[in-house]
């Protein structure tokens, strides 16, 4: 069955910057067409007639059957899982990784697929410790996918959308056959992964990121990418989302190199994800005679010199990039099998009928993919890219070539190529194990001195970071960075930086010196990164710098006469950290007073004529002063008026009333006022009754005065409020 397959809504189809596509052979077919501009097109390549075409080995049985019709033989075509997890020497890791869902692996894909579910149960059951009657070799148990009926030892399968719903894009026929080979070669490779496809709406390079974006949401061990496009001069600003630094916890990102042999594509041009190139892999023998063979450059793998990607730092060196070359970011990184005449078995039923064998860098990446996961599961993953260059799990490929690049290492494995035998179709090689995505060290690194005590701006050093073991040929760079506002250099004069790599340059080498300098009073950490080895950590008590600054607290204040205002002082150095202090106070004002005159602080009391100046706090030659107003008090004027008296069985009651005004008789509120009753004279009587609180908006407190006895009274009215003057008021009253 053919699969033309371009994608929905495409309205201009456009070809391929590479050369002739190496899914152009007439055994084996693309499975998505060309596509629009902006729009990405997914790598799966069918294998037609797996009877004729699949070679994967001299002694390989290949059942008879036709391409898209149900498997003739009771033995899919194509690599099972057992054959993948030999090949790559996950039988470890594998048995490392005994729970069902230690570790997420997220696919983006484009559209629906409505079977994937369906379809990757039956994957899953007709593989799980299936035996190849091709190679006798036999792989991992596969757990069932979870479900009302299966709720343990089993592993989680969840289809969304590309912002995480359930309303899912529009299916398509070409998309739900690599949604299958995607779901597939995960099961295959870390068969105990949950897995979450993410549907875009579209193959749009907008919609495929934004699937991205929310599959980095969910903090997955790897998010995988089968799928590309020619370069186009705006995808830089696409490069966040596919980096591997996450907020949150960093997530491993896999991207196809493309399946039109020499050439590169975005996304697997950005430069931090892991691009997957393609391998041809081929056996000899069976059973326990099987021997895998070398595998070498599958033509059809993507690889180049991307034309506006920065080259990574972990490719920034010799033994990786010849600058003469290439000097921007190199593709790819690393590579599984993605030829489709050695391809692997996959089970899909939307379009097609049954068992198929795919390849292209689809497969190859979703491979490498799930072997993320495992490392996940192991508890040790590694996901920035930078870790596949360290040498650790890796086979070189020194055969084959993709196209045409003048004889250099861009497309041809074994010739031009840098000491690493570094090979743009298959980057380092392919795997042997998951070492290439795991935690690993050749050693330790260590400070000297182990701890570091300094003050702010002050330059120290030199300090030393050492190896716990001589450094290899290619050298070890280390990166020091800090955990406050330090910075480094190679020099004490030199220009300092928020972050320094020294390096460690050859085999009898085992240290490297640097200076550093910290502006940030407190407890900082220095650190010292190496691909490859333990980081070491280096303790700095950093204290504050001289006195530089002082500053007051209220930087102004205006005090009514007879009132009192709080100033504080505050110390800092030249970069703002706080200086502890004991400042000499004064002020200017000659009728009014600071006490005391040394501390942390001064209560400012204001004499009792208007004037204005400052009060200053001063230690050595380091000074600072507040403006202050001394204001004159507003007058304030108070009444006592009672109303008519009242019988109410033994008690006579009087309204008394004190009314608070100031000039121009206008009410003052907010006074504190209290009335008192005197039996008698107020200056010689005897108090009977008191009451206090505050004037109202019209200026007035009211209370009643009770008493059981006629007689002469007197009320005693007293007023105060901030910045008025005091107030008193007397009213007689006859019971």
């Amino acid at each position: 069955m053919l699969v033309t397959g371009i994608s929905a809504g495409s309205q201009v189809a456009f070809a391929s910057s590479h050369g002739t596509s190496a899914s152009s052979s007439s055994d084996h077919v693309a499975v998505c067409g060309l596509t629009a501009r902006g729009d990405a097109r997914c790598g799966a390549i069918q294998l037609l007639d797996p009877s004729q075409n699949w070679h994967p080995g001299p002694k390989a049985i290949q059942p008879s059957r036709k391409p898209g019709s149900p498997s003739t033989t009771s033995s899919p075509s194509g690599y099972y899982p057992g054959d993948l997890q030999s090949a790559y020497g996950l039988q470890s890791a594998l048995a490392n990784m005994t729970t069902p869902g230690g570790a997420t692996v997220a696919i983006v894909d484009a559209y629906d697929d409505p079977y994937a579910a369906s379809n990757l149960a039956n994957y899953r059951t007709t593989m799980n410790s299936a035996i190849d009657p091709a190679t006798n070799l036999q792989g991992s148990k596969i757990p069932p996918l979870c479900s009302s009926t299966v709720t343990s030892g089993c592993v989680h399968f969840t289809k969304v959308n590309q912002t995480g719903g359930t309303s899912y894009p529009t299916a398509n026929s070409s998309w739900s056959e690599e949604i299958s080979l995607d779901l597939d070669m995960v099961s295959a490779i870390c068969p105990d992964c949950n897995i979450v496809l993410v549907e875009a709406s579209s193959s749009s390079f907008s919609n495929l990121a934004a699937a991205v974006a929310y599959a980095k949401s969910l903090h997955p061990a790897v998010v995988t990418n089968s799928y590309g496009g020619s370069e186009f001069n705006t995808e830089t600003s696409d490069n966040g989302t596919y980096s591997y630094s996450t907020s949150g916890g960093n997530t491993a990102i896999t991207a196809a190199t493309g399946d039109s042999g020499y050439g590169v594509e975005f996304p697997a041009a950005s430069p931090d994800l892991t691009a997957v190139g393609g391998t041809t892999l081929t056996y000899t023998g069976t059973g326990s005679s099987l021997t895998w063979n070398p595998q070498s450059v599958w033509s059809g793998a993507g690889a180049g010199c991307s034309t506006y990607e920065p080259i990574p730092t972990w490719q920034n060196t010799s033994a990786y990039d010849l600058s003469s070359v290439c000097g921007n970011r190199q593709v790819g990184d690393i590579s599984a099998v993605a030829d489709p005449n050695t391809g692997v078995a996959v089970y899909d039923t939307y379009g097609v009928s049954g068992w198929l064998v795919f390849g292209g860098t689809s497969a190859s990446t979703q491979i490498v993919g799930a072997m993320y996961g495992l490392a996940a599961g192991a508890g040790n993953e590694q996901p920035s890219p930078a870790n596949i260059y360290n040498g650790s799990g890796i086979t070189a490929v020194t055969t084959g070539s993709d196209g045409s690049c003048g004889g250099t290492y861009l497309c041809q494995a074994g010739t031009g190529a840098p000491s690493s035998g570094y090979a743009g179709p298959v980057g380092v090689g392919v795997p042997s194990g998951i070492g290439a995505f795991s935690t690993s060290t050749a050693g330790s690194l260590t400070f000297s001195p182990s701890s570091e005590s300094t003050v702010a701006g002050q330059v120290v050093g030199p300090l030393t970071v050492n190896l716990s073991s001589a450094a290899p040929s290619t050298g070890v760079t280390i990166n020091l960075s800090s955990t406050s506002g330090g910075s480094f250099s190679s020099s004490p004069t030199g220009s300092f930086t928020p972050t320094l790599q020294v390096s460690v340059g050859s085999n009898s080498s085992v240290s490297s010196s640097f200076y550093f300098e910290d502006t940030v009073a407190g407890s900082a950490t220095v650190t010292a990164s190496a691909l490859g080895w333990n980081s070491a950590a280096l303790p700095v008590t950093v204290g504050p710098g001289a006195l530089a600054t002082i500053t007051l607290t209220p930087a102004s204040a205006t005090v009514a006469e007879g009132n009192t205002q709080v100033f504080s002082a505050t110390g800092a150095d030249a970069y703002g950290n706080v200086v502890s202090i004991n400042p000499q106070w004064s002020t200017s004002i000659s009728t009014s007073s600071v006490s005391p005159t040394n501390g942390s602080s001064t209560t400012f009391t204001a004499g009792s004529t208007a004037a204005t100046g400052v009060v200053t706090a001063t230690v050595g030659g380091v000074s600072d002063s507040a403006s202050v107003t001394v204001t004159a008090l507003t007058p304030m004027s108070l009444s006592v008026t009672n109303a008519s008296t009242t019988r109410k069985g033994p008690n006579y009651l009087t309204p008394l009333t004190a009314t608070a005004t100031t000039t121009g008789a206008v009410p003052v509120s907010g006074a504190s006022a209290t009335v008192s009753v005197y039996s008698g004279a107020c200056s010689t009587g005897t108090l009977v009754s008191t009451s206090s609180g505050t004037t109202a908006s019209n200026g007035q407190f009211s209370f009643t005065f009770s008493s059981k006895k006629q007689g002469s009274y007197c009320a005693l009215a007293t007023a105060s409020k901030g910045g008025y003057t005091s107030a008193t008021g007397q009213d007689s009253i006859t019971i």
